[in-house]
């Protein structure tokens, strides 16, 4: 069994404020020169209800779907499937925690259930231990840079 992946930044924002760059302005700031379906000229969506799909929509107008919202309390949690470029059978699972801190709000995000890859679980989950250092790396600059005021 593998671990889940855990990581987590501190943002000078209030939870809600966290939440929304996190979700509904994730076009704003994911890494997609190197981290979409599509690349750069991509499109990204994240719905704010349950059941809602996680969308790239690539520069020719496909759709690709990365995942599916589990659960979503706005300003707190969220919980998504996660498969981009993969099957939806061989989908993992992300959640996010918005808590408030002294400083501003603490973004929790653990990335499990890398088993169901089968043998390929392993290496699929070392390169996301790297990867989601970088993609929290451009969320935190995103809130530097003020990106979605």
């Amino acid at each position: 069994m593998i671990d889940p992946i855990q990581k987590s930044v501190t943002v000078p924002l209030t939870p809600t404020e966290a939440f929304a760059l996190f979700t509904s302005k994730m076009d704003l700031w994911w890494p997609k020169a190197g981290y979409s379906v599509g690349g750069a000229a991509s499109k990204l969506h994240f719905p704010s209800h349950k059941n809602g799909e996680i969308t790239e929509t690539d520069a020719g107008g496909t759709t690709h779907v990365w995942g599916r919202v589990i659960a979503c309390e706005p300003g707190a949690y969220v919980a998504f499937s996660w498969h981009p470029d993969r099957p939806e059978s061989e989908a993992t699972v992300v959640e996010m925690r918005s808590i408030a801190t002294d400083t501003g709000t603490s973004c929790d995000l653990t990335h499990g259930g890398f088993d169901i890859l089968g043998p390929t679980a392993d290496a699929i989950s070392t390169s996301y231990l790297h990867g989601w250092d970088i993609v929290l790396g451009c969320y935190r600059g995103a809130v530097k840079r003020r990106v979605f005021a």
